[in-house]
């Protein structure tokens, strides 16, 4: 057996262990709310939303610098990524996010995600109003690296900056991501965790960052025409999920997606929740894509979104 197949032997066995692990643990706190800055679970772009979140073991362009920063080598010449999308009320969620490949083994990101509240009506404590309260918003901003061991193993790490800001009063924490991402055949492995830092500190009350770790695997069953993914996320200070997407690509310019997310603990179910669907298109340097979600699991409401990512040469 080659040096190579025990490789590859060795990194499949951790997977099994990690996901088995994952599976058999009972998570921390099942309260969201123990954990700020909660909107670092919201998840970034549209094809990635479709696919039910599923994409760590996936992602290929600059929203690696979110999912995984060593997907960032899998990032074809300068990768820009734009998304949007409204969620519940008068929530909207924008990023930003640019990958450049210094060499054939180094890739380098810069990202901005930023959730916006619109205007809040403030009341007194006899419950007349006082004007719109002030600045009230979320933002993360940060530096990634993606480097590529060989051509199966890459490892990433990611650096940033997180604010939040409630009627003026801010708060603000450092944050590093780390990830690695594994490929042979048509498998891709994935492990990652996110949101590693300090306490963030508001109004002299500390509060933890959402920490999660997250195991993933996609297989392309047919070639590039299918991929099925799976992914286990457990949310140290909150819930367990299971992931699942899939996607059909039609000659490398038309895609179909859905995927859904199973919530273990969660009680009283309703239907069609946690369901994702979408599609998308290449135009040229540029793909769009769309995802739309009948029920979000903190909302009754639909959401949309929409993402456009481009890719020029270097």
């Amino acid at each position: 057996m080659t040096r190579k197949s025990l490789f590859r032997i060795l990194i499949i066995s951790i997977f099994i262990m990690l996901i088995s692990a994952l599976l058999g643990k009972v998570t921390i706190a099942s309260d969201n709310a123990r954990a700020a800055a909660d909107f670092l679970n919201i998840g970034i772009g549209a094809r990635a939303a479709a696919l039910g979140g599923a994409f760590t073991s996936v992602v290929d362009d600059a929203t690696a610098a979110y999912w995984n920063p060593a997907g960032l080598t899998s990032v074809r010449g300068i990768g820009i990524n734009l998304s949007h999308f409204s969620w519940y009320q008068d929530l909207n969620l924008e990023y930003f996010g640019v990958a450049y490949p210094v060499n054939d083994r180094l890739t380098l990101a810069v990202s901005a995600a930023y959730l916006s509240y619109g205007t809040i009506e403030g009341y007194d404590v006899n419950d007349n109003p006082t004007g719109n309260v002030a600045s009230t918003y979320d933002l993360s901003a940060g530096l990634s690296a993606g480097f590529r061991f060989s051509d199966n193993y890459s490892a990433g790490l990611g650096l940033k900056l997180i604010e939040v800001s409630l009627a003026g009063t801010k708060a603000s924490a450092v944050a590093v991501d780390l990830g690695m991402k594994y490929a042979f055949d048509r498998y891709l492995f994935s492990l990652v965790a996110t949101n590693l830092g300090q306490n963030i500190k508001f109004d002299q009350v500390a509060n933890k960052l959402p920490v999660a770790i997250k195991a993933g695997v996609a297989v392309k069953p047919f070639g590039p025409t299918g991929l099925v993914s799976l992914e286990i996320e457990d949310q140290l200070y909150g819930n367990l999920i299971i992931k699942n997407g899939f996607e059909l690509n039609f000659n490398n310019k038309y895609f179909l997606r859905t995927g859904y997310n199973y919530f273990p603990q969660q009680e009283n179910r309703i239907l069609g929740q946690g369901l994702t669907f979408g599609a998308g298109a290449m135009f040229g340097p540029a793909q769009f894509d769309y995802s739309f979600t009948p029920r979000d699991n903190f909302s009754s409401e639909t959401i949309h979104r929409f993402s456009l990512d481009f890719h020029f040469a270097k």
